[in-house]
């Protein structure tokens, strides 16, 4: 009875790992087709390179990864914005802003993020929580001389998230504000639409698997892409079509999304166009003053999803909402931590 009993505990072991190793190995998906507007807005970002942008500078972070950057320079003491880009994209699609911002005399750092552009393996970081670490590098390196400089941290899409993640973690004294541009907090929120509109194919199974292991500390497999991207084959600048699962993690909102925006305290805004195509614009407002109404929202008349990035009134909008934040009396920087 008792060898039947091992026996059969066995067993079931043994197909458990069976599916879960099914699971990871071919629990892929297709990658999703170009949506038309995406298409277009890639185009748009194109249009906005007839003024070049500024030669790629560089930084070498903790690991010794070379991380790109460009810097739109603004007015001596007129404050500085560091931008970080959408899902896939690179510093590129931030040129328009870097231009607007650089016109009102803020200094902007548009960034490539690790796995994106030309910093690092394209799709992949190291581990959760280097994306940080690069943040704090990236400081450390180009501000040594501006410490009390008000700066702000604007991103969009996936990189909206991002910067909600830092307002939310214990970064958030690295920045005087947030602006957070349509931005994603997450899969389960109001705010998403399923699959970001049809832009994204998550490996629903793989995830799980991988999940699964990270749940008893195994990350081995975290390398491997979780969820993939309609980029258009002409797309501008160097782009990934897929993350990795520690990538995917990392460049995000907090999973518990709500607690998360309850622990923003530094000034934050979010502006989101009311014809986004990835996510539902109308429920953003109602979402943030049922969280956090500290949490202004401003909702952008016409722009679309990357519209926000590259129509001119969403940009005159957003140059006027960083002056506004970088004018709020500092509370004070911490060290970038290396």
């Amino acid at each position: 009875m008792i060898k039947t009993l091992i026996l059969g505990a066995g067993i079931t072991f043994l197909l458990a790992i069976l599916c879960l190793a099914a699971l990871i190995a071919f629990g892929t998906a297709a990658p999703p087709p170009v949506l038309p507007t995406m298409a277009q807005m890639d185009r748009r970002i194109g249009e906005t390179l007839r003024i070049p942008p500024p030669p790629v500078s560089r930084i070498a972070a903790r690991d010794g990864t070379s991380l790109a950057y460009r810097l739109y320079p603004g007015r001596p003491g007129g404050g500085i914005a560091v931008l970080v880009h959408g899902s896939s994209g690179s510093g590129v699609a931030m040129h328009a802003l870097g231009l607007a911002l650089r016109a009102a005399g803020i200094s902007a750092y548009a960034v490539d993020i690790r796995g994106h552009g030309e910093s690092g393996r394209l799709g992949d970081i190291g581990y959760v929580g280097q994306l940080e670490d690069d943040l704090s590098d990236l400081l450390a390196a180009t501000l040594p001389d501006r410490p009390a400089e008000p700066r702000i941290l604007i991103g969009h899409s996936s990189g909206g998230g991002f910067v909600l993640r830092i307002a939310a973690g214990r970064q958030s004294c690295l920045f005087d504000g947030y602006l957070a541009l349509a931005p994603f907090l997450g899969a389960r929120a109001p705010t998403s639409r399923p699959n970001a509109g049809g832009w994204a194919a998550p490996y629903i199974p793989r995830i799980i698997g991988l999940g699964i292991l990270r749940g008893f500390g195994v990350t081995a497999f975290d390398h491997l892409p979780v969820i993939a991207f309609g980029v258009p084959e002409d797309a501008r600048g160097i782009r990934t079509r897929t993350y990795s699962m520690r990538l995917l993690l990392n460049f995000a909102f907090d999973d518990d999304w709500q607690a998360a925006l309850r622990r923003i305290a530094r000034p934050t805004r979010i502006l989101v166009g009311t014809n986004d195509e990835l996510f539902n614009a109308d429920a953003y407002d109602p979402l943030l003053k049922s969280i956090n109404p500290k949490i202004a929202v401003t909702m952008q008349p016409d722009a679309d999803h990357m519209g926000v990035t590259l129509a001119p009134a969403a940009l005159e909008a957003i140059a006027a909402a960083s002056a506004d934040l970088l004018k709020v009396p500092p509370a004070g920087h911490c060290a970038p931590s290396r």
